[in-house]
């Protein structure tokens, strides 16, 4: 699974150099309000306190994550709609 970071200098989506760390560590240990956070817009860039967060949860380094730019991968926002369909979010 991969995160993409903007390149917001050309327009164009880059693979991120250090990629977010497996959905299925991560998604079901993070907060209900960064959840509800990343669900309003999956395509949207994430905060960099919800990345940090991320990297916190998989026991990596925090300081090395990517600030800026980061986006759920296409895997990782089927995992999250698979997920959605299987949970029930209310």
């Amino acid at each position: 699974m991969s995160s993409v970071i903007d390149d917001r200098a050309h327009g164009e989506r880059h693979r991120s150099p250090q990629p977010l760390p497996p959905i299925g560590l991560w998604w079901p240990m993070l907060e209900r309000p960064l959840k509800r956070e990343v669900l309003e817009n999956v395509d949207a860039p994430l905060r960099a306190i919800v990345v940090r967060r991320i990297f916190e949860l998989c026991e990596l380094d925090a300081g090395v994550t990517p600030q800026l730019g980061v986006r759920l991968g296409e895997n990782e926002r089927a995992y999250i709609a698979g997920w959605m369909h299987a949970v029930d979010w209310n």
